[in-house]
């Protein structure tokens, strides 16, 4: 049987824009073209990104946002 992973995000956002301004702080992440990501969106309607794979743990990308490897 499959597991279920629950990501629980260290902050949300009002608006998927308002994440992508968040990201666009952070120049090293949002320059990075090797890096991908996924837009989440909570019960509550709010947003966060969720980075993919091990190129965003190796960049420290967990310490800013969610990454699920």
């Amino acid at each position: 049987m499959a597991t279920e992973i629950d990501l629980t995000p260290n902050k949300t956002y009002a608006s998927a824009e308002n994440a992508r301004k968040a990201i666009a702080k952070y120049p090293r992440v949002a320059e990075n073209q090797n890096l991908r990501y996924l837009m989440m969106q909570t019960p509550e309607g709010r947003f966060y990104p969720v980075f993919l794979g091990e190129r965003a743990i190796q960049d420290g990308v967990h310490f800013l946002f969610s990454v699920a490897g």
